[in-house]
């Protein structure tokens, strides 16, 4: 899988870090364990508060996740 991905204009990173490393805009694909026990999805905004995007819910493959965010951004952009 890709570390970076870009849809409709938005920066999607695939990271083992945290969403503190992510820049204002961006949305993160962050491994929890390393990826064993899941990935969560998280946005940076523009005044650098961080949040997660995933809820209550995580994600078995960083795929799924980044389906996820993708879906996620075509809804808040109307397409």
């Amino acid at each position: 899988m890709k570390r970076y991905h870009c849809h409709q204009g938005k920066d999607i990173f695939v990271t083992a870090g945290t969403a503190r490393e992510l820049a204002p805009g961006a949305f993160g694909i962050l491994a929890i364990g390393g990826g064993a026990e899941g990935w969560s999805v998280a946005h940076r905004g523009p005044g650098g508060d961080v949040v997660d995007l995933g809820g209550e819910y995580y994600f078995g493959t960083p795929e799924e996740a980044l389906e996820f965010v993708k879906e996620l951004i075509d809804l808040m952009l109307g397409g």
